[in-house]
């Protein structure tokens, strides 16, 4: 009896202190910036978490995100234990303390910190660096450019810059840039795409596909540094903020900043990898905004053969030959040599020279650098002279606009010489005829040698005899009967009139491939007059749009299938220079048009309507006059 008593009395204390749970509760990371949260941890052993009660801060939200239990067995007990995770996001930045929950817990701290981050910029630490936690320390910002303009991914891994010689540029110059993309060794996985700018107001051209790549230290930290070189040209004026962006694979911990300290001591990427979780993640590394303005070419000054080209250029001119016959063709060659828009650069050449016949001229480039910034861009253009003598060539000029001087420069070649020999049909047209005096000698034992000196009248005989031949009168008299009265020669004529007849039979059996051929050429030529109308339909839409860059364009895409056929060459060729040639004075409309097209296509300034209503009507006129 006494024995039950005791036991009883030992099982009171025992039972109350089993039911009692042991709670505890950690918060990471103990320091964020604002506009991130920390993850409340609470775990109780046994049970009690289901009247849990969250605590209550002033400044700071609580919620619930997740629970989880968790079982052990120790020396054949089995304990029970439950966990709730929890979120806190802060209401303004400060020093917070969370009360513990229960009376002897102690309280934790939760240090937020201002944002002062500039906008589109991160303030957040990333994995694997210590966060101050001694007050008056000020947080560590990642995001914000540095002295050097790096600014780093959120996580560490990346960081891409843009380099620019200048920061202002005119419309249509071409400046030469660098792209670096720094990749932090064992934590960038691929890259999936080439840099790209972020605004549409310029172009990036000639972006090399296989960058350079070099190995550095960023703060203390192994980084891969692959380097691109392009060109980059301004499309309208303006003043914009331009930045360049890269899509890559990084790894990405998922341990707390406080374990992340652990693997970053191991030095190696891959013993960190290994020994801290990571899962890969796709991110865009962008660079800080460099500010760029883009001024319009100044029309003051403007030359009229001026097409575009800016940059600075040299030119110089020579000749395939320096002497030629009359007829021969010889090829004027103009060298344009420098650095700058070389697509822009072009010339008319020499047109309606007086003594010279000329053709349109073609070019090529050839670049002497990797980026096709500088290069040497040749025109070749045909010339024959009609008269022989020692003939000129006047030199030729060249406009561009220099933004160095910022103002518009011509510049011009040295007239050439070339000396014209008459051609060989000239020289056997204007040979005088031997001519000589007397009868021929007869030379003893000898006939006398036909002779075909003039007589005493001034005639030389057609066919001369001699008195010793044989034939007497009956030569002289046979003589004087016209060629084609002799028997021999009435050969002739018959066979003349049996080919008109086997040509005439030939002709008839090939009449209906004949109706063949003409149907097709028929059937082509409404198969062109539908494109062409398709087209001038394009043309009054971008009017009636109001869209600029889309009316030129496809303007002068019009005017080009109508001249093509017409002059048999590709639509392409047909160039300002092409449409100068061939019809004179007659191009100045659609010599404007072209220019106009390829000037809006780099300003945008649109046209009034007026503009509009001119530019269609001689759209119209050159389109149906190639297709009536």
């Amino acid at each position: 009896m006494l024995l039950c008593l005791l036991l009883a009395g030992l099982w009171a204390p025992l039972r109350s202190w089993a039911a009692a749970p042991v709670v505890s509760a950690t918060i990471e990371p103990s320091q964020i910036t604002m506009g991130e949260t920390a993850e409340l941890t609470i775990t109780a052993s046994g049970g009690g978490t289901e009247n849990l009660q969250l605590p209550q801060v002033p400044g700071l939200i609580f919620g619930v995100i997740g629970r989880s239990q968790r079982l052990q067995i120790i020396n054949g007990s089995t304990f029970a234990s439950t966990s709730v995770l929890v979120r806190v996001t802060p209401k303004e930045p400060g020093i917070y303390s969370i009360p513990g929950l229960t009376p002897n817990s102690q309280p934790l701290v939760l240090r937020v910190n201002p944002d002062n981050g500039a906008p589109g910029t991160l303030s957040a630490t990333p994995p694997g660096m210590p966060r101050p936690s001694t007050p008056g320390i000020p947080p560590v910002a990642l995001g914000t450019p540095g002295s050097s303009g790096i600014r780093m991914s959120p996580d560490g891994s990346s960081y891409v810059k843009l380099v620019l010689p200048k920061h202002e540029i005119f419309v249509g110059e071409n400046i030469p840039v660098d792209i670096e993309l720094g990749l932090r060794a064992g934590f960038v996985t691929s890259l999936n795409g080439l840099p790209t700018l972020t605004g549409s107001e310029f172009t990036l051209n000639n972006l090399s596909h296989q960058p350079e790549r070099a190995e550095r230290l960023v703060d203390g930290k192994p980084f891969v540094v692959l380097t691109w070189h392009s060109v980059l040209a301004g499309v309208k004026p303006g003043k914009y903020s331009l930045s360049v962006e890269t899509p890559l694979t990084v790894r990405v911990r998922t341990q707390a900043p406080r374990d992340s300290l652990i693997d970053d001591m191991l030095g190696d990427p891959f013993m960190q990898n290994m020994f801290g979780t990571t899962v890969p993640k796709d991110i865009t590394v962008t660079s800080p905004t460099a500010d760029l303005t883009v001024t319009a070419l100044p029309a003051d000054g403007r030359p009229r053969e001026f097409s575009g080209a800016v940059g600075s250029f040299q030119i110089r001119s020579d000749l395939s030959s320096s002497t030629a016959a009359a007829g021969d063709p010889l090829t004027l060659r103009l060298h344009v040599t420098g650095a700058g828009s070389f697509d822009r650069v072009d010339t008319a050449m020499l047109d309606h020279l007086d003594g010279w016949k000329t053709y349109p001229p073609k070019s090529s480039f050839k670049p002497s650098d990797a980026l096709g910034l500088k290069g040497d861009k040749t025109f070749e253009q045909p010339l024959i002279a009609a008269q022989p003598g020692q003939q000129s060539l006047p030199g030729v000029s060249f406009s561009y606009f220099d933004p160095a001087t910022r103002r518009y420069e011509t510049a011009h070649s040295a007239p050439l010489t070339v000396a014209i020999t008459p051609s060989a049909a000239d020289k056997s047209l204007g040979a005088p005829p031997p001519s000589t005096t007397g009868s021929a000698p007869v030379t003893a034992g000898r006939s006398p040698q036909p002779s075909s000196a003039p007589g005493p009248d001034g005639l030389r005989p057609d066919h001369p005899v001699t008195a010793d031949d044989g034939l007497g009168d009956k030569a002289r008299v046979d003589s004087l009967v016209p060629l084609y009265l002799r028997p021999r020669f009435l050969v002739l004529p018959s066979l003349f009139a049996l080919a008109c007849a086997a040509a005439w039979l030939t002709l008839r059996r090939r009449g209906s491939d004949t109706g063949h051929i003409v149907h097709g050429r028929l059937r082509r030529g409404r198969a062109a007059a539908k494109a062409a109308a398709r087209q001038l339909a394009k043309v009054e839409a971008a009017a009636q749009a109001r869209d600029p860059v889309q009316f030129f364009s496809a303007a002068r895409s019009a005017l080009q299938g109508a001249f093509a056929p017409r002059w048999q060459l590709p639509p392409d060729e047909v160039t300002t220079t092409e449409v100068q040639a061939r019809l004179g004075d007659d191009a100045t409309g659609i010599r404007e048009l072209f220019a106009l097209a390829d000037e809006a296509r780099y300003s945008g300034e649109p046209p009034s309507a007026t503009d509009y209503a001119r530019w269609l009507e001689i759209v119209r006129r050159e389109v149906q006059e190639a297709h009536s």
